[in-house]
């Protein structure tokens, strides 16, 4: 089933040529061997970045998105020498391959490695909507990885499955270190630059509770104002001084 679903979108991709330039840039062509794929989830992770400088927790799940996705690329390599399976293009024969062939094992790749990685990472950060568009990218970038004749679909399938795991199980372990990380740089004279910006300001609840009430008198204090007022002004008061007054 693996071949075939392969095969059928070789054959696509056979019959798009229109669709070539954008599917081999957006895998690796861009900045190759980089590519506009993961090129876009690197600005995810940083606009994200930027958005949970006022949480800590929030900041500490981000830098663990880029170290998790590192780590994840790492790992899926040494699997893939473990599992040692061959690229489709070295088994089958008479497939468009529409990017330079390289030697070596695609089960998992490495791309869906990182593109699971980050969509998880930013789940733990609380990006939603983030998560969603790197959710939309990462399945585009899979898809490329069948459309141009390098991966098979379950390589891309495992790969996207295994970042997302290797993020996810070892953020407990990561997250208090990278938390005090956090904590750390805040108090830093980096921390304009790297710290969250939330930590560096008071709440507003909490001036609000400092601040002083300045209320309006209500309508009997304003009578009780004006009464004392007259009553200043009577001849009686001025002779007899308040006292003699208070007695009459």
């Amino acid at each position: 089933m693996d071949k075939r679903w392969y095969l059928d979108v070789n054959q696509f991709a056979k019959s798009t040529p229109w669709a070539h330039r954008f599917m081999t840039a957006y895998y690796d062509r861009l900045l190759s061997p980089v590519g506009a794929g993961l090129l876009f989830l690197a600005l995810l992770v940083i606009v994200g970045w930027w958005s949970a400088r006022r949480h800590p927790e929030h900041e500490a799940a981000i830098i663990w998105t880029v170290l998790g996705a590192l780590v994840a690329l790492g790992l899926s390599q040494v699997l893939s020498q473990a599992l040692a399976r061959p690229r489709p293009y070295q088994v089958l024969r008479g497939v468009e391959v529409l990017v330079p062939r390289v030697s070596g094992y695609g089960l998992p790749s490495g791309r869906a490695a990182v593109a699971g990685a980050v969509v998880c990472g930013l789940l733990l950060a609380g990006r939603w909507r983030l998560a969603f568009v790197a959710l939309v990218s990462g399945l585009l970038l899979l898809f490329a990885g069948v459309y141009v004749g390098v991966d098979y679909p379950s390589a891309v399938a495992g790969g996207a499955v295994f970042g997302a795991v290797v993020v996810l199980v070892l953020w407990p372990l990561v997250s208090w270190l990278l938390s005090g990380l956090v904590a750390w740089v805040g108090t830093s004279p980096f921390g304009r630059v790297f710290a969250v910006r939330g930590a560096l300001k008071r709440p507003a609840n909490e001036w609000a509770m400092e601040r002083p009430s300045h209320r309006l008198p209500d309508a009997k204090a304003m009578d009780a104002l004006r009464t004392a007022s007259e009553a200043a002004r009577s001849p009686g008061y001025k002779q007899g001084g308040p006292q003699h007054h208070l007695k009459a």
